[in-house]
């Protein structure tokens, strides 16, 4: 839904992105693992950061830097973790 609303309205959904940016970040820490785990939970988790992937690369082509400070820390969070080179090739691509 963020991902449409930053085509959308870009000038409303970057005055909220600092609101956004921890949870966000938070959603790409992915789940935790117990003895409990089964393979469909860690694919699920997978799928949500992907999702939340596609949505931080969206928003950072949106907002301006510095005026989200949290947000900023999730986006570079994200560019120095395993999604790096995912994060990178989305930030290349055109937008739809």
């Amino acid at each position: 839904m963020l991902f449409r609303f930053a085509k959308v309205a870009p000038t409303s959904v970057a005055q909220r992105l600092n609101e956004l940016g921890e949870e966000l970040q938070t959603t790409m820490k992915g789940a935790a693992v117990t003895k409990d785990t089964v393979k469909q939970d860690l694919e699920r988790s997978a799928e949500l950061q992907r999702s939340a992937l596609r949505t931080i690369a969206a928003l950072s082509k949106i907002s301006t830097p510095g005026n989200a400070p949290q947000f900023d820390a999730c986006v570079e969070s994200v560019k120095k973790s395993s999604w790096s080179g995912e994060f990178a090739e989305l930030l290349s691509m055109p937008s739809r």
